[in-house]
Parts: C-alpha cells; sequence; structure tokens
C-alpha cells in the first residue's frame, strides 16, 4: 500500500514546487499589479494558477489510487470466492484498441467449474503479446470465476502461464 501511495506522490513534486513558486511570487508582488492583458490582479492570478498546480494532481493521484484499490479488492474477492477450474474459447475477436502495444481483445468463453454446470461468458483482456499463443479459438486455459456471478466479466481472470 505505501509503495502504492509513493508512486503518485513522485509525480506530484514538480508540481508541488511549482504551485510553491506560485504561493511565493503571489505573496510578493505588488497588491495593484495586473496582469500583462491587465484583465485580472496578479496576485489573484498566482493565487489561482498556485492552486491549480496543488489541487489538480492531487486529485488525479488520488482517482488513480482508489482505482487501484479498488481493483485490488475486486482480485481478493475473486481469489477468496472462486472456484479455479477452465475455459473453451468459443470466439476471439480483437477491440482495435492496445495499450502499450498489447491488444485489448474480446473473448466469448464456455467456463467450467467442478460441482457447476457449464457456462458462456463473455470477458474483455488485455493481453500480453507472450500469451497471445495459449489464447486462441478451440483452446482451453485455467480460470478463476466465481459461480454466483457468472455473467460478471470482472469476476472471472485468465491463469495463462
Amino acid at each position: 500500500m505505501i509503495k502504492a501511495i509513493g508512486k503518485p506522490l513522485l509525480f506530484n513534486i514538480p508540481f508541488f514546487l511549482v504551485s510553491g513558486l506560485l504561493f511565493y511570487l503571489g505573496f510578493t508582488t505588488d497588491e495593484s499589479a495586473l496582469t500583462d492583458d491587465g484583465v485580472m490582479n496578479r496576485r489573484l492570478f498566482l493565487f489561482l494558477m498556485g492552486t491549480v498546480f496543488l489541487v489538480l494532481p492531487l486529485a488525479g493521484s488520488f482517482t488513480i489510487l482508489i482505482w487501484m484499490m479498488v481493483k485490488r479488492k475486486r482480485i481478493n474477492e475473486l481469489v477468496a470466492n472462486g472456484r479455479q477450474g477452465t475455459a473453451v474459447i468459443l470466439e476471439l475477436s480483437d477491440t482495435g484498441t492496445t495499450i502499450n502495444d498489447n491488444p485489448r481483445i474480446k473473448l466469448l468463453l464456455e467456463i467450467h467449474l467442478p460441482n457447476h454446470q457449464p457456462y458462456q461468458a463473455q470477458k474483455t483482456v488485455t493481453l500480453p503479446l507472450i500469451y497471445l499463443p495459449q489464447v486462441q479459438t478451440g483452446s482451453t486455459i485455467q480460470i478463476l470465476a466465481d459461480p454466483e456471478q457468472p455473467n460478471d466479466e470482472k469476476r472471472i481472470a485468465l491463469l495463462l502461464k
């Protein structure tokens, strides 16, 4: 958890420095000075810009941190409540999107879990290129799925080697 917080804070250091500089300039600027276009008080402008450089990066970092915590919680719940089984890939289609040069693909799976009826589910996943040979139409892969929520694609994890 500490490691996850550290990276966004490191990302924010330059913004904190710029914000501090803008606040310093705001305090040291003459109260009657206007911006170059003459529309706004320069002190107010510097304080507003300092606030923007402080608040927006923090808000973005906290949003990413919350998203990471929700994703980690979902994975932990799947590990705790899920069942290991197999899935046959019935259909494979490219979504046309790549993330870090890895294709995002849509799979139609027939899921087989112990003591449960087979069922079909769709899963969209970003797949590293190294795993692409394992994920082909007709192949069988190991999965972790929650049989209580069979239609929720977030409750299916591919266990590729």
